[in-house]
């Protein structure tokens, strides 16, 4: 192999993993977000089943 197509090769390389690594940086990202929204919406779900006046006072006595 002649040098210039060495190059050429380890240039391919490298720009094939810069767009493997993006892709999975934005699946992860995306998986993230399911997550975080899901958390959300059981929470939200926990507030709305409990009583209103739960959580309010504290009782620090032991």
């Amino acid at each position: 192999m002649d040098p210039l197509s060495q190059v050429s090769a380890q240039n391919v390389s490298t720009n094939a993993q810069a767009l493997v690594l993006k892709k999975a940086m934005q699946a992860q990202s995306q998986a993230a977000m399911t997550l975080l929204q899901g958390a959300e919406e059981s929470s939200q779900q926990i507030q709305a089943s409990n009583p209103a006046h739960l959580g309010q006072n504290l009782d620090v006595r032991a």
